[in-house]
């Protein structure tokens, strides 16, 4: 029995396709057109052992959410440069040799209690990704076999949004899955699982102008920053735009700074600026370098958007840097550069990222910040004919 369908993937973007495609190894997958894709994704997952739930799971994927056997995956990364899991719209175990036809097992005792009967597990904890087939995954940020997988049902009665972070407890994935499932969701967002928090959707609430001004080096006095700003910081290479980011970075994980959530996505850099991000921030840092597959990186970028705004939403300030937005394509570009906004109903995103000299992101920026190439020293020269901030004087 499928998970995926047919209407599900046909009203999937290519590179979703593409993700799962990598999931199940189909080979030359990138040369194929859109409904021979589609077709080769429902055989391959048909026909692949441990691709997606176990026999009894298709069979019997209960209301509780207590079975779990995912389709698909796709993975954060962090900043380690091996093979991405595929995206959703940031991973697998090692799998089991084939196997001559048998039943299918009967379903284990403990799978069939309810979500709240079933023993604890091993703790986990992570920002939740939620898939186009409803399913999802818990990132925890290491090696793509720990991803979590979360069911349906239990995304649906816990009224879980990708970005979430969630808490609870999992069991280790069967001899025919790649990953292990969570069997009870108990906090998310740091508050019990249930009831569900109410609160609001993040695009039903109001963008205002950046009316509080954020820390920054003092290389940017003269062109202020506020929380909900979008942030272009344009230059060739060479210009130090990497330099400045990290600065930024700094200056907002001051003390002084308050209660922000800071996060790092890299985006096409070279390889060993992610071990110097990784090195020289204390802040969460995802993405990678131009080794890894563009999907990863996007679905990465595009993950940190998310957190960012169920932080918002709850009324916190969230801070994501991009470094750098001009790697990812347009239409990503685009979604996450504008998440960016303060929400008059208290909370806010802050996007900061190198632009490159790409001007599309340069006239939908808040704040722009042009860099003249560097004196002696390499210190960043912040070019003051080409940068600004709208209504700065909101900011004081």
């Amino acid at each position: 029995m499928s998970v995926l369908q047919r209407k599900e993937l046909e009203d999937s973007p290519l590179a979703d396709l593409h993700a799962i495609a990598s999931e199940l190894t189909i080979e030359g997958y990138r040369t194929l057109r859109k409904e021979d894709l589609i077709a080769a994704i429902l055989q391959g997952e048909d026909g692949e052992e441990g691709a997606g739930t176990s026999d009894e799971e298709s069979l019997a994927l209960d209301d509780e959410g207590a079975k779990a056997g995912p389709a698909r995956s796709r993975g954060t990364g962090g900043p380690k440069e091996d093979a991405p899991a595929p995206r959703s719209r940031g991973r697998s175990r090692s799998r089991s040799k084939p196997r001559a036809e048998e039943p299918a097992a009967a379903p284990e005792a403990s799978d069939d209690l309810s979500e709240n009967e079933a023993p604890s597990g091993e703790p986990v904890t992570g920002t939740l990704d939620i898939l186009p087939n409803g399913s999802g995954f818990v990132r925890t940020g290491g090696a793509p076999a720990e991803d979590v997988y979360v069911s349906p049902a239990q995304i649906r009665r816990c009224e879980l949004r990708a970005g979430d972070e969630v808490a609870g407890s999992l069991r280790p994935a069967r001899r025919n899955e790649r990953h292990p499932s969570l069997v009870r969701v108990e906090q998310v967002n740091g508050r019990d699982a249930e009831p569900p928090e109410a609160r609001p959707h993040f695009d039903d609430l109001t963008p205002m102008h950046p009316s509080q001004a954020l820390p920054a080096p003092k290389a940017l006095d003269s062109v202020p920053i506020g929380k909900g700003s979008r942030v272009a910081v344009a230059g060739g290479p060479g210009a130090g735009a990497t330099r400045l980011l990290r600065e930024i970075v700094s200056s907002l994980t001051d003390k002084k700074a308050g209660d922000l959530q800071v996060s790092v996505v890299l985006v096409g850099v070279r390889p060993e600026e992610v071990t110097d991000w990784a090195r020289e921030t204390e802040v969460p840092v995802t993405g990678g370098s131009f080794y890894r597959s563009i999907e990863a990186q996007a679905q990465a970028a595009e993950l940190a958007v998310e957190r960012a705004k169920r932080v918002a939403e709850r009324g916190g300030d969230a801070v994501v840097v991009i470094d750098s937005l001009e790697s990812l394509a347009s239409g990503v570009s685009r979604r996450v550069f504008g998440s960016a906004r303060k929400l008059e109903e208290g909370g806010s995103v802050t996007m900061i990222a190198a632009t490159g000299m790409a001007w599309e992101a340069q006239r939908q920026a808040s704040t722009r910040i042009g860099l003249d190439p560097p004196e002696k020293g390499g210190e960043p020269k912040v070019s003051d004919a080409r940068s600004g901030t709208l209504r700065a004087d909101l900011l004081g």
